[in-house]
């Protein structure tokens, strides 16, 4: 019998298992991309690693962005863009938060 991993397309991987848990929010971001140029998103879940954001399919997205999350405090993430669906794009958080 043959392996069915062995036809699955890039698009239709099983999903990465995550080292950290990710918890459902909902909360406003804005992408950074310069000093006059943001892209409104929606974080819809966080983790310590990382997070899934809603934003626009027509905005193209850098490999690296500050992302600013609008949550109890105000945080500004430098991200690294780890997927890309649709509405959707996971980022992984590089570093500490910016101050």
């Amino acid at each position: 019998m043959a392996d069915p991993r062995e036809n699955v397309s890039p698009e239709a991987a099983p999903p990465v298992e995550r080292v950290g848990k990710r918890h459902r929010v909902v909360q406003q971001g804005r992408i950074v991309l310069g000093p006059e140029h943001l892209i409104a998103c929606t974080v819809r879940d966080l983790s310590r690693q990382g997070a899934k954001i809603r934003v626009a399919p027509e905005h193209d997205l850098p490999e690296m962005f500050s992302l600013v999350i609008a949550a109890h405090d105000l945080r500004t993430m430098t991200v690294r863009l780890c997927w890309r669906r649709g509405d959707f794009a996971g980022v992984a958080f590089e570093g500490e938060p910016v101050v």
